[in-house]
């Protein structure tokens, strides 16, 4: 699934290539791919800004909003033509000027809902992971109290929105936190530093235009670079780069968890 970098990157994107351009009509191949409030159209609605709260793009309309969530598989790319039907295209949305916005969808979970309210859709979104709102202080007081395991809270997207299983075995890696570590455990030093790489983990991700492992490609068709530079997530069974001990794998809320066990070593 893609995650705020990849979201971001592609949020960028967008705003250089389609900001201003007017729709003329949308396709629906896969119906459920796309929801509209009753009453409204997106015909000769003008696209004023692209915004993104954690996974979610958000489209600033002249008249109403369209809320993107990509989920698994899903992908946007901008066209100049209509292309001939692909098995994934999901989506067609055409451009008074003769852009095309092609959503492709493997796994058919991605939505995009044409809404008058963007909160309709994003109500249990919680503050996004490089907002200017989320703050070292404001990371503490969400953790203030808490029993539940580090990663399971970070995953839960009412928290803290954006993170997934790339990012946050990475940034706990970069904390020295192992994800099983009960939260009210941590002391103010670890929940700085984990605020720290959290951060970093996602800007430096940003630099490098996501993680491109499986399905995740940039609005013209390109990929990521970060997987590169990952340094324990899919890399099980292979030595740390900080202390040569193997990098285990482990479920965790039925996801797939990455760490080092000497680095980051659990709590008993």
């Amino acid at each position: 699934m893609p995650e705020l970098p990849e979201v971001e990157t592609i949020a960028k994107e967008l705003r250089e290539k389609i900001v201003n351009e007017v729709f003329s009509n949308v396709e629906s191949i896969w119906v459920r791919s796309f929801t509209q409030e009753k009453g409204l159209t997106l015909t000769n609605r003008r696209i004023i800004a692209i915004d993104r709260r954690g996974k979610y793009l958000i489209f600033n309309l002249d008249k109403y909003y369209l809320v993107i969530h990509l989920r698994m598989t899903g992908q946007l790319i901008v066209g100049a033509s209509k292309p001939s039907r692909d098995r994934y295209l999901r989506l067609v949305f055409k451009f008074k000027s003769g852009k095309y916005l092609l959503f492709y969808d493997l796994r058919k979970f991605g939505r995009i809902y044409l809404t008058q309210n963007p909160e309709n859709v994003l109500k249990n979104v919680g503050v996004d992971a490089i907002s200017e709102v989320f703050t070292a202080d404001k990371f503490s007081e969400m953790l203030n109290g808490k029993k539940s395991k580090i990663k399971s809270f970070l995953l839960d997207q009412k928290n803290i929105a954006g993170l997934g299983n790339i990012y946050i075995d990475e940034s706990l890696f970069e904390a020295r936190i192992h994800p099983e570590t009960v939260i009210n455990s941590l002391d103010d030093g670890q929940k700085n530093k984990l605020f720290t790489a959290i951060r970093k983990i996602l800007f430096d991700a940003i630099d490098n235009m996501g993680t491109t492992i499986s399905d995740y490609k940039t609005t013209g068709g390109g990929f990521g670079d970060h997987q590169e530079y990952l340094k324990v997530y899919q890399r099980q069974n292979q030595p740390c780069i900080i202390c040569d001990s193997i990098i285990e794998k482990i479920k965790l809320n039925g996801r797939g968890t990455h760490f080092c066990p000497q680095c980051q070593k659990k709590i008993t």
